[in-house]
């Protein structure tokens, strides 16, 4: 890439996350019923545990690859960026759930 030139693509893994982070912000959107909402977590965590079977997974064997040619990897890099995206997603995942759990209770006693 020459130097100032801008990247013309998105890694497909960091895409793939962005997919998954709209499915939270369904979870998310109040305007969906609890039930969808609900369906809506569970769809995002089939999604990242397939994420990690085999994106993750392939992204890791790059990584041992590029180690044992002894090149600078920039899948260590991608590596870095995909963790923190999933940590951040995944307590926002914990707080809509546990947000949605006390919604159902509620809905469930009245």
């Amino acid at each position: 890439m020459v130097m100032g030139q801008e990247k013309l693509y998105i890694e497909k893994e960091l895409s793939w996350l962005s997919f998954n982070e709209r499915v939270l912000q369904e979870a998310a959107d109040k305007s969906n019923p609890l039930i969808e909402r609900m369906r809506f977590l569970g769809i995002y965590s089939n999604n990242l545990d397939e994420f990690y079977k085999v994106r993750f997974a392939e992204l890791k064997r790059r990584i041992i690859i590029s180690e044992e040619q002894g090149s600078n990897s920039h899948s260590r890099h991608l590596l870095g960026k995909i963790q923190s995206r999933v940590l951040k997603a995944d307590q926002e995942f914990d707080g809509l759930y546990n947000e949605l759990l006390l919604e159902m209770g509620a809905t469930r006693s009245s």
